[in-house]
């Protein structure tokens, strides 16, 4: 799914249907509006920040979008909302560039970012085997954890062995389930299954009893089991590993920094925060943005 958003474009209309993540149905060659609003707080477009868009910014970016809510997820009326299509509008206006977010698997965003297909990720995780081909630019924290039905009994990671474990393809959790499966092996409690999903909101297979558990990221974690507590559990403890960034080719340091002092800017103006608030993500803010920053700025 595409959808076409167009910072900077005039009207009240445009700048509501911004901020709940899209626009649709524009050209490319509108003009475009100053400032949008966000949560009680306003985003102005920067002159100096839209002096350093490199050449192959400047009339439209794509940037790809992992399903995964609180982070984004697609609403009823087919929009993209949540967390990232804001923060990356909030962006894009201070940018005074236009944007079209694809929806597309995790595993489709270093390599699209490579090719030259998307500007730049939006769900990485900043790890050091990362940064061997993208810089990073940290904005959020990440983690991992444990979902379950609520009915299902379970209480502790040690009841995961012979269970169906449901992982979106390509990440870390999909990697560090593979090796909790060969920890059940040596266990000598056989049944450990893992099944890969691709922009699929992991409670859909576990509420269809495809899966028995997910393990995913911590913000998704955490906002099942608090909004649908009567549906969900979170099993164990969460873990924060990393934090997760937006990566453009490694080398490209010019647009990293862009990334970064827009992001420096939505912060000290309340941006950053009232969009984490919104969509109850503030226990994973970051006090500041760092480039390539990796695990140890969560220590």
């Amino acid at each position: 799914m595409h959808t076409k958003t167009f910072t900077r474009i005039l009207g009240v209309g445009a700048a509501v249907a911004l901020m709940t993540g899209t626009l649709a149905a524009c050209s490319s060659n509108e003009p475009v509006a100053e400032s949008i609003d966000f949560y009680g707080h306003t985003v102005e477009f920067n002159q100096e920040l839209a002096d350093r868009v490199p050449a192959d910014w400047k009339n439209e970016i794509t940037v790809p979008l992992q399903v995964l809510r609180p982070n984004m997820f697609v609403d009823e009326a087919g929009k993209n909302v949540g967390m990232q299509p804001d923060l990356v509008n909030a962006i894009a206006t201070k940018l005074g560039v236009s944007v079209d977010m694809e929806v597309a698997p995790f595993d489709a965003q270093v390599p699209g970012v490579q090719s030259g297909q998307y500007a730049f990720t939006t769900a990485t995780g900043d790890f050091p085997a990362r940064q061997e081909v993208l810089t990073m630019v940290d904005y959020t924290i990440a983690g991992l954890g444990w979902l379950a039905k609520a009915d299902s009994g379970f209480s502790s990671i040690d009841d995961i062995c012979g269970l169906t474990i449901g992982v979106a393809k390509g990440t870390n959790q999909e990697v560090r389930a593979e090796e909790i499966v060969e920890d059940c092996d040596s266990k000598g409690i056989p049944g450990t299954e893992i099944i890969g999903f691709s922009n699929t909101l992991m409670t859909v297979p576990l509420e269809a009893d495809r899966i028995d558990v997910t393990y995913d990221s911590i913000s998704s974690v955490v906002y099942f089991a608090a909004n649908e507590s009567d549906k969900f559990t979170m099993v164990g403890d969460p873990i924060h590993d990393a934090p997760i960034a937006f990566g453009v080719v490694a080398g490209e340091d010019e647009k990293a920094e862009l990334l970064r002092d827009t992001i420096k800017e939505l912060m000290d103006e309340g941006v950053y925060t009232a969009i984490f608030e919104q969509w109850q993500l503030q226990d994973l803010m970051l006090d500041d943005v760092a480039i390539n920053g990796g695990p140890d700025i969560l220590n």
